[in-house]
């Protein structure tokens, strides 16, 4: 399968709106599966957060919109629009900075 920019432009927006609805400020949808690899969009209002969680068994964030803060272990890294980040191997948090959407490629177990 195969996503234009336009058609992902498009999924930001939706899911966007999305995420401002909702009482958490987050929206998550699958935008492509190929066997075990996986590509979620995930999308955050300003201040909204994904609480501790681990890492799956790989697992990268590219940021389509916006800049998120991903912390772990007393680190922390601020991730900007068009930045690719490779998560740590330890439990982690993601804030958003601003409103921000991400492309999350994981490894699914």
């Amino acid at each position: 399968m195969h996503i234009t920019r336009a058609e992902m432009d498009d999924l930001v927006e939706r899911e966007a709106a999305k995420a401002a609805a909702s009482s958490n400020g987050r929206s998550a949808v699958a935008v492509l599966n190929d066997g075990r690899l996986r590509h979620t969009l995930i999308t955050l209002t300003a201040g909204s957060s994904l609480n501790e969680h681990p890492k799956p068994e790989s697992a990268t964030l590219l940021v389509l919109r916006g800049s998120i803060v991903v912390s772990w272990e007393g680190q922390s890294t601020a991730i900007a629009h068009g930045g690719l980040f490779v998560l740590p191997d330890a439990l982690h948090d993601v804030l958003a900075d601003a409103d921000s959407s991400f492309l999350l490629t994981t490894i699914a177990g």
